[in-house]
């Protein structure tokens, strides 16, 4: 039977009555389109790959030019020119302590735009960063200070726009109430998630993660599902908000969950510290996000997260749900314009069933297993009474009991922490895990196998890490593939692999370590030779080759005269390690659009005609060199 829940309003409008005591101004000046509404494609805080979005992304209409007005009185402190990343960015310091940051630029003013044209004619280089003196621009509010742009790794025509407080931690700019975003739209909800948080706990009677689909009542969601639940449960939310004009998802800041009318959690995302942002692999989950491409927030705190901007319970969020008596949970969003949203529904407890029937169940017709949590869910056909199975783990036989059965499906779960298993027999059949080794969260750790060495630094993972790896010689195409875990564990920082190939690869200059993708398309890392072995760093788990590039970039002019230089560039597999062009045995600069494979000439001297032998090498990640010579 579905219950239909009626909305409590009494401890929610006390909640959004609360309003930031933010303080409000016009000290600063919207940057674009001053006085007209404006409208986002991104928001701060909200969710990216692997890190929290720093400010707001101001639409400009698909395309480039407009002009870049600065907030508020101060000089420029730093001039960043960058291929990816931020690429042309300008920042402002201003009197208050609080620096302005302009992103994606198309080119920045006159003035600026010589001083930057002249360090990079005088240190040779299109990258560059720079930290003008106080006194060399100082700004007004309103100048112009550059024009809008798709420069770094833009994705299309915008301005990325960050207010950083005296720390350069961000700050939310809407905070300060500019007129021209205009937003009555609350948050959306698509799906909430419960987890099990141990192997003792189930959701309707099973362990592990379900996805329930909400749905509206009114102006708020419930779930049209009963849910029946025991011990500890993760409550997960997959939600975005929308601002008037667009049609972009954008980022949640806050966040309240309730169990029984009691916070248990809260999510206040106002800043944080550019050095916290790859936390946002376990702010969210990682998993989910890396198999299905959606970002669910977690509203529990994982083990690893040291994000500053919860207020939990002494569980951390997590809901404890007692037998037979009925929990109300509540879940609370709001964006930044305090336009509100509010997710209900009911979690029956009762003690966990042993046998469960279930419709359009695939009954398991062989031994599988999957990792979830530090739990091993193995599944296995169970046609007996009373199946058991035997683990081996540390040399030792341990009889395992099936934790519950589905249809004619028995369920065993066993717990990691009471040793790394080997294998699995049941029924006469065997299951090998394939387990090297616990890689813990905090501490360092080193692994040394016969084809693949591990160093994890201290506090490199965010939480435990079961280690498996696979190596194997793809014949055919005569390339060998080191499989080193399931992408499913994020990772804090840099940890280094070696790798002990059996292929034998006499050209090390030209050969290194590729990612290979679930296409098994190569991406270039690089690598370090040491003899036979291959040394390299990463950040993300997942299947790895090493590939020989032997073949030079190619370069095609597409314009040649006296007034601009405009070449194509590219490199089918290793990538673009560098490019010089020199004209006469002088040094040109040549902007790099590499989204669009693209270097354009710009002058010192305007006037100065392009003269002479012109020459252009360019170089790719293997060292493979492609000189283009012609006069011009």
């Amino acid at each position: 039977m579905v219950t239909l829940l009626l909305i409590p309003t009494l401890g929610w409008s006390q909640l959004s009555a609360e309003k930031e005591k933010e303080a409000t101004s016009d000290y600063y000046q919207f940057p674009i389109r001053t006085g007209n509404q404006n409208f986002l494609s991104g928001t701060m805080g909200e969710l990216r790959r692997n890190h929290f979005h720093a400010g707001i992304d101001i639409k400009t209409q698909g395309v480039q030019g407009l002009e870049v007005y600065a907030a508020a009185d101060g000089y420029v402190s730093r001039i960043k020119v960058s291929t990816g990343g931020y690429g042309n960015a300008l920042y402002i310091l201003h009197r208050n302590g609080t620096t302005s940051v302009y992103a994606h630029l198309q080119k920045y003013n006159s003035e600026i735009a010589e001083f930057v044209r002249k360090a990079q004619y005088s240190k040779k280089s299109f990258e560059i960063e720079l930290f003008p003196e106080k006194n060399r621009f100082q700004i007004k509010k309103g100048d112009i200070v550059g024009f809008s742009g798709n420069s770094g790794s833009s994705a299309g025509p915008h301005l990325h726009f960050e207010i950083r407080d005296s720390q350069q931690k961000p700050l939310n700019p809407l905070k300060f109430g500019f007129p021209e975003i205009r937003d009555n739209i609350p948050p959306e909800v698509r799906k909430i998630a419960l987890r099990t948080m141990d192997k003792n706990s189930r959701i309707n009677h099973r362990y592990g993660r379900f996805e329930f689909q909400v749905v509206r009542q009114g102006s708020n969601y419930i779930l049209p599902v009963p849910i029946a639940a025991y011990g500890n449960i993760g409550v997960e939310i997959l939600t975005h908000d929308k601002l008037n004009g667009a049609n972009n998802r954008n980022g949640v800041p806050y966040m309240e969950l309730t169990l029984n009318q009691q916070q248990v959690f809260q999510q206040k995302l106002r800043t944080f510290s550019f050095a916290e942002s790859r936390c946002i692999l376990i702010h969210t989950d990682y998993q989910t996000a890396q198999q299905k491409s959606q970002r669910f927030v977690k509203m529990y705190v994982d083990n690893g997260n040291s994000l500053p901007f919860y207020k939990t319970s002494e569980s951390r969020g997590i809901l404890s749900i007692e037998a037979d008596s009925l929990h109300k949970v509540q879940i609370n969003l709001w964006d930044k314009h305090n336009n509100s949203r509010q997710v209900v529904f009911e979690i029956q407890g009762e003690f966990p069933k042993e046998r469960i029937q279930l419709q359009n169940y695939k009954n398991a017709s062989a031994l599988d297993y999957q990792l979830k949590g530090n739990s091993l869910v193995i599944k296995a056909p169970g046609k007996q009474d009373n199946p058991c199975s035997y683990v081996f783990s540390r040399r030792m036989r341990y009889q395992l009991d099936a934790a519950y059965h589905i249809n004619n499906t028995a369920v065993f779960l066993w717990d990691m922490h009471r040793g790394l298993p080997d294998s699995i027999q049941y029924s006469g059949q065997t299951l090998n895990f394939g387990y090297k080794a616990v890689m813990p969260g905090a501490s360092s750790f080193n692994y040394y196998g016969e084809t693949v060495d591990i160093h994890a630094p201290v506090n490199a993972l965010f939480d435990t890490v079961y280690l498996t790896y696979t190596h194997a010689v793809d014949t055919v195409k005569n390339r060998e593939r080191f499989t080193i875990c399931e992408d499913i564990y994020p990772i804090r920082k840099n940890i280094s692999i070696a790798l002990k190939p059996e292929l034998s690869y006499p050209d090390h200059k030209r050969t290194a370590v590729y990612a290979l993708d679930k296409r098994n398309n190569p991406s270039y890392v690089g690598g370090k030779w040491d003899g036979r072995i291959i040394n390299f760093k990463t950040r993300n788990w997942g299947t790895y080759t090493i590939l020989s590039d032997t073949l030079k970039p190619v370069v095609k002019p597409l314009i040649l005269n006296k007034d601009q230089l405009v070449f194509r560039i590219d490199d089918k597999l290793s990538g673009i390690h560098q490019y010089e062009l020199h004209l006469d045995g002088q040094w040109v600069l040549m902007n790099y659009d590499y989204k669009k494979k693209i270097i354009r000439s710009e002058k010192l001297d305007s006037n100065q005609p392009f003269s002479g032998r012109l020459e252009l090498k360019v170089t790719d990640n293997a060292g493979n060199i492609n000189l283009y010579r012609t006069n011009i």
